[in-house]
C-alpha cells in the first residue's frame, strides 16, 4: 500500500505527520506534523511518535526539494508530539526548540514525566516505543524569524507542563499551531496526569482567543481555515458558563 501524499493547508503549511486522530498520513500515534515553509527557512511544528520518522522526513523532502528544515518546535513533551524528534533532528539536520519545562524532559527521555510510560502500560502506545533523548533548545523569546515570517511564541500552560501554541501573520491573517490546548469546535484534551491543571488550561485557552485567529492548526483533529476566533470563543463560552469545553472525543 502506498502511502499518502502530504497534505497543504494553506500558501505556507504543509501536513507532513498525521495518526489516527487525524489523517492517517503516517504512524497511527502520531499527531499532527505540520511544515512552515517561510521561504528562505523552514521549520516543523511537533514531531510525531518517532515510529514513521522516516515517512515525515520524505514528506519534507517532497515538499522543499533540497532546501532544509532548521529547527523543530515542539508545543509539548507528550510522546506522540515529541517522541520523534530525535529522529526527525538527525534525519533532517535540525535543531530541537521547546519551552523550558518541555524540553528538559524531552531531552532527558524521561518517560514519567512525558506520561508515556504510564500510558504504555495502558496500551496507548506500543510496548516498543522509547524515544531516545536529544538535545532540546528552551525558548527563552517570545518570538522568532522563520525566513519571511515571524513566529509568536504563547505559553499555554494547562494540558501539559511547559505547553506552548505557535502563531505568525501572514498576508493579514493569523494562523494559531494550538497543539494540545485546544481543538476544532472549540474541544479540549484533559488527561489525568499530574501536569494537567485545569485553572491553567482555562486562562490559556483565554488567552489564545484573545489573539483572534483566522486559522487553527491544531495537534489533532480538523484543521479550521477560516473563522478560527469562532472554534475558540466556543471554548471560552463554555468557560463562562462554568463548564469545561467538551472533550476531544467522540
Amino acid at each position: 500500500m502506498s502511502w499518502p501524499a502530504p497534505v497543504r493547508l494553506t500558501p505556507r503549511v504543509t501536513l507532513v505527520g498525521s495518526g489516527t486522530l487525524g489523517f492517517g498520513l503516517t504512524d497511527a500515534h502520531d499527531s499532527h506534523v505540520y511544515l512552515l515553509d517561510g521561504g528562505t527557512d523552514a521549520v516543523l511544528l511537533d514531531a510525531g511518535c518517532g515510529l514513521a520518522a522516516d515517512r515525515i522526513a520524505a514528506n519534507v523532502r517532497a515538499v522543499l526539494g533540497a532546501r532544509p528544515v532548521s529547527r523543530i518546535l515542539l508545543t509539548h513533551a507528550h510522546a506522540d508530539h515529541a517522541g520523534g524528534a530525535a529522529e526527525l533532528a538527525r534525519l533532517l539536520g535540525a535543531t530541537v526548540h521547546a519551552l523550558a519545562p518541555a524540553a528538559a524532559i524531552v531531552a532527558a527521555a524521561d518517560e514519567d514525566a512525558s506520561g508515556l510510560r504510564t500510558a504504555r502500560r495502558a496500551g496507548v502506545y506500543p510496548p516498543h516505543l522509547h524515544p531516545p533523548a536529544v538535545p532540546v533548545h528552551p525558548l527563552d523569546a517570545p518570538r522568532l524569524g522563520v525566513g519571511a515570517l515571524t513566529v509568536e511564541v504563547h505559553p499555554t500552560p494547562g494540558h501539559a507542563a511547559g505547553h506552548a501554541c505557535f502563531s505568525y501573520r501572514d498576508a493579514g491573517a493569523r494562523a494559531l499551531f494550538s497543539g494540545d490546548l485546544v481543538f476544532a469546535r472549540g474541544r479540549v484534551a484533559v488527561l489525568a496526569t499530574p501536569d494537567t491543571d485545569l485553572g491553567e488550561l482555562a486562562a490559556s485557552l483565554r488567552a489564545v482567543r484573545d489573539l483572534a485567529a483566522d486559522v487553527l492548526l491544531p495537534g489533532h483533529g480538523a484543521p479550521v481555515l477560516r473563522d478560527a476566533h469562532t472554534h475558540l470563543d466556543a471554548a471560552v463560552g463554555h468557560l463562562d458558563r462554568g463548564a469545561l469545553p467538551p472533550g476531544l472525543l467522540p
